[in-house]
């Protein structure tokens, strides 16, 4: 029976190489994304009563209403959308405002959170239920007059966000990128 050592020292090489290649700090990265899940959560617990009074007060109109009564819905929920937008413009500064500071939130924190994703499904289909009451009770001229402030908001939302989603997708091309490069020495090696 032979022995090799090549195969040894290729499967080491593919080892050594994945963990000594430097990385984006992937716990930090889900610190950071845990933290933006709580200011998302928060978010939602702060519009929910706002949206459910958009959805009550689209609920005692309709397109055919006088148009007092219509006048009176839109002046109901005039604050209520500013309340909205002024949640997401907040939500967006602190999100922002993580970006240049480190988080330090503990481990336990951070596994009891609800991914990130969920939360913005919640909030996105929260907010899209109560516009699309509106332009329907309301009709489009006056409903996208109140909801114009609404879109600019949530999109800047949205984009403070993205900066998670392209450190999650560095940190694996990272280590992809190493482990394939390691096995790839590696089979060269063993042949």
């Amino acid at each position: 029976m032979r022995f090799s050592i090549l195969p040894v020292l290729a499967l080491a090489g593919t080892f050594t190489s994945v963990l000594s290649a430097p990385t984006p700090e992937p716990l930090a990265i889900e610190r950071r994304a845990a933290t933006q899940a709580s200011i998302i959560q928060s978010l939602i617990t702060t519009v929910v009563p706002s949206l459910s009074a958009l959805n009550a007060t689209a609920h005692t109109v309709t397109p055919a209403s006088a148009p007092a009564a219509i006048a009176l819905a839109e002046a109901a929920a005039k604050p209520e959308i500013a309340a909205v937008v002024t949640a997401f413009s907040a939500s967006t500064a602190q999100i922002k405002a993580l970006k240049t500071t480190r988080d330090t939130t503990a481990i336990a924190t951070r596994q009891a959170t609800v991914p990130l994703g969920v939360l913005l499904g919640e909030l996105v289909a929260d907010v899209l239920a109560a516009v699309d009451a509106l332009l329907n009770s309301l009709g489009l001229g006056p409903a996208s007059g109140l909801l114009a402030p609404l879109g600019p908001a949530l999109s800047a939302l949205l984009l403070a966000l993205e900066l998670v989603v392209d450190d999650l997708l560095a940190a694996v091309e990272t280590l992809v990128n190493d482990l394939l490069t390691g096995l790839a020495a590696g089979l060269i090696l063993a042949k």
